[in-house]
């Protein structure tokens, strides 16, 4: 067999044609080479944004699961009360609510679904709701108020609803939890126990009434057998007795007149109280001034009657005999309240002053022995200064019951 006479590789080696040959050949190899660097750098990258696709779900998928996790765990212990529950998210639209929430207001538990997606604010329940979130939301607890509503027989239901902030590590809220009581029966209740109430200040009220004009018919008639007495010192003894009952009629009257029927404020009392007894002694008050400075204390009955008696017994005394031959002068009455639940009632005039001899606790005098003996049922101290005229000082506890 003949050989040829040339290859085609002989021709190539002998053409001119030869370095366009290997050029193309080189920029076909570098053009492949790009493509197939190219295509798999682009491999690379799809397989790198698949990953992170694929971690992003499974994050969102364990945030969804955790989240109805919780979900189911608070439903499933809401769902086992009797109270109503709801279950919002941070903005307040509905996630869940048991079938306690429509059973306070009467309406069908097939009825609860259809509250699904709407925010809290919608659906006519709560008045000032947003306001009551924020502050919960902001500091982090829990708010209680109460809300009046219909049931379906368009009859009133008061609601006692808590909101309770759910957080996560970083205390950053995540849901709200409504818890509805329904305490229609309780306010029924309380409402029955004001009337009552009422029903009894009224009673107390007609008391004080009553024994402040039983009290004023005896300083009537009093007044009316006076006029037959002749003798002075009998006079005088009466007048003195009117006195007393006027002071303990005033008690009463206050009382009755008070807004609550516990307590009377003490200076205004003291200052009427003054008035009368000033009144009772006619011109001779005329060049006596008369001061008084309260504390803001109130005092009840208990302890306002004997107080009472003792600012009548001490002024009368210091009217009668601490400014002789038309000596002008000044009566002073303090009432202070001081630590420990104390008060101390001073009452002082500038007059003469006792006798250095009297001995007040031996005295046969009635006044003197009254102001001992009310100092005693106060369970307080009396002591008595005669410097520039003369000072009685009871220091007593109120209310008596404290420490």
């Amino acid at each position: 067999m003949k050989q040829p006479l040339f290859t085609i590789l002989d021709i190539f080696e002998t053409s001119a044609l030869m370095p366009i040959v290997w050029f193309l050949s080189i920029a076909g190899g570098l053009i492949l080479g790009t493509i197939y660097f190219y295509f798999r750098m682009r491999a690379g990258n799809f397989a790198r944004t698949r990953q992170m696709l694929k971690q992003r779900v499974e994050v969102r998928t364990h945030q969804l699961m955790q989240k109805n996790k919780e979900l189911e765990e608070l439903s499933l212990v809401a769902s086992k009360t009797d109270n109503g529950v709801i279950i919002t998210d941070v903005n307040g639209f509905i996630e869940w609510a048991n079938d306690g929430f429509a059973n306070i207001t009467g309406h069908a538990p097939a009825q609860v679904k259809n509250i699904f997606g709407k925010n809290i604010q919608d659906i006519n329940r709560y008045d000032g709701v947003a306001a009551i979130m924020d502050e919960c939301e902001r500091e982090k607890k829990s708010v209680q108020f109460e809300t009046k509503t219909l049931n379906d027989k368009e009859q009133p239901v008061w609601i006692s609803s808590t909101i309770t902030p759910i957080v996560n590590d970083n205390q950053e809220v995540r849901k709200f939890v409504f818890v509805e009581t329904d305490i229609s029966a309780r306010k029924v209740m309380e409402d029955k126990v004001k009337a009552s109430l009422r029903e009894k200040d009224v009673l107390l009220k007609e008391i004080h009434h009553r024994v402040k004009n039983n009290l004023q018919i005896i300083i009537s008639l009093l007044n009316l057998q006076s006029g037959y007495i002749k003798d002075e010192q009998t006079l005088k003894t009466v007048k003195e007795g009117q006195n007393r009952v006027r002071t303990m009629a005033l008690v009463h009257e206050k009382f009755y007149l008070a807004e609550e029927l516990s307590e009377i404020h003490f200076g205004e009392y003291a200052e009427k109280l003054c008035q009368f007894i000033f009144q009772s002694y006619g011109d001779r008050t005329d060049r006596i001034k008369l001061k008084i400075n309260a504390d803001d204390v109130k005092f009840d009955m208990d302890t306002a009657m004997p107080c009472g008696l003792l600012i009548n017994e001490v002024v009368s005394n210091a009217l009668k005999y601490a400014f002789p031959d038309k000596r002008p002068g000044e009566i002073s009455i303090h009432i202070k309240s001081k630590p420990g639940n104390m008060v101390e009632l001073s009452i002082s005039d500038d007059g003469v002053g006792l006798p250095k001899e009297l001995d007040i606790d031996a005295s046969e005098s009635l006044g003197l022995q009254l102001i001992s003996a009310l100092a005693d049922q106060l369970d307080g101290t009396l002591d008595v200064q005669r410097t520039n005229g003369t000072t009685f000082i009871i220091q007593f506890k109120y209310p008596r019951g404290n420490s």
